[in-house]
């Protein structure tokens, strides 16, 4: 009688145990996002216990931002800060997949129109995110000239611009008259990276483009490349390859700083939060200028996307939000100096002003002419 005791009561544990696990596993799968309160998509995310994330930079910030969401819902992070077109190919390999592995990621520029095509991303997640209304309108809508329809949250918005040494450069290019002149005059001591391998090199041959070819205007609207647009970019390799007896090439973003620092080049393209993080680790001096030319600069911003088959899209919705937060978006800047998503937080110390970003800033111009650009530039210019 006892034994037979003894296996009701472990036949009952184990059928309320099921009972639990299943009712918890139904409400994480039942809740949708679109009609659901944020309360509702708080309460599933908790049930649903977890997270994985994955980015390829800012580790520190991620770190501490994983920390404190951690502390906040009780929900563990798996952060996963690897190789970005890693990321982006094991996203692509389990998108045919029911259930994949990955709830949210970062989404880089030069991934939007490939993820975007394959349908990868879940949404439109601009009625989801509490404050949606707070992060950068045209972010929502386009990324590198790409429309996202409100599927991509916006993460932070990132510039390209001048930097140089003022000890070195005392009157800086402001058109490119002036900056052909200044590398006529100074030669070898302006850099630019190799564009396949970083997007200030992408931003120098974009303004490149527009300031030899005809403007970008040409190119708006655009979802694949039109060939007339693009006969005449032999100028603008003829340009880069009757100097290159007078430009440096670099081999990354952050190559280019480092020779800047170094003494090597004394002005180069580069991105406003990268040099920003390099400064405040003590890897490029404190007197360092950056501005935005009058001939322009591109700029823009990356985001962050939930995926189609995420096992925990409560919790990815409640971590994208958590990084859009005021707090979460200051202690970015603070930490990296990522400018932030947010258009209602007032900061200080960027190395570009606001009225640089108002009147100098350009957009780029569609994905396929980006991808094309660099294809063809190392073609024409590096393999020559």
């Amino acid at each position: 009688m006892k034994g037979n005791l003894r296996n009701r009561l472990i036949f009952l544990f184990i059928c309320l145990f099921l009972t639990v696990f299943l009712s918890a596993m139904v409400v994480a799968q039942e809740i949708d996002l679109q009609t659901a309160s944020w309360d509702e998509i708080v309460t599933a995310a908790k049930e649903e216990g977890q997270v994985t994330f994955y980015a390829w930079y800012f580790p520190d910030y991620f770190k501490d931002a994983a920390m404190d969401f951690e502390n906040q819902y009780g929900i563990k992070v798996n952060l996963i800060v690897g190789d970005q077109t890693a990321n982006f190919n094991k996203a692509i390999s389990e998108k045919d997949r029911e259930v994949g592995t990955i709830d949210a990621m970062i989404v880089g520029g030069q991934w939007v129109k490939t993820t975007m095509d394959l349908d990868l991303f879940y949404g439109p997640m601009k009625n989801v995110i509490p404050d949606a209304d707070k992060l950068a309108p045209s972010l929502w809508e386009v990324q590198e000239g790409v429309l996202t329809m409100g599927y991509l949250t916006p993460f932070h918005r990132n510039q390209t611009g001048i930097l140089y040494d003022p000890e070195r450069v005392s009157n800086p290019p402001q058109t490119w008259e002036e900056l052909e002149m200044w590398i006529d005059e100074n030669p070898k001591k302006f850099g630019f990276n190799d564009p396949s391998k970083g997007g200030s090199g992408q931003s120098f041959v974009h303004t490149l483009i527009a300031q030899t070819t005809g403007g970008l205007d040409k190119y708006k609207g655009d979802t694949e490349v039109v060939p007339e647009k693009v006969a005449n970019w032999n100028l603008a390799w003829e340009w880069v390859n009757s100097r290159k007896d007078k430009l440096t090439f670099t081999v990354s973003n952050n190559d280019s700083i480092t020779r800047l620092n170094d003494g090597e080049i004394a002005m180069t393209f580069a991105w406003d939060d990268n040099v920003k993080d390099m400064m405040n680790k003590g890897n490029i001096f404190t007197r360092a200028k950056m501005y935005i030319p009058k001939m322009g600069a591109a700029g823009g911003g990356d985001t962050m996307g939930i995926l189609k088959n995420a096992p925990n899209k409560a919790a990815g919705a409640l971590f994208i939000y958590h990084i859009t937060t005021k707090e979460q978006q200051l202690k970015k800047f603070e930490m990296v100096g990522a400018y932030p998503a947010r258009i209602d937080i007032a900061i200080e110390g960027t190395l570009l002003t606001e009225e640089d970003r108002a009147n100098n800033a350009i957009a780029w111009f569609p994905a396929p002419y980006k991808g094309l650009m660099i294809s063809e530039f190392v073609k024409n210019v590096l393999m020559k």
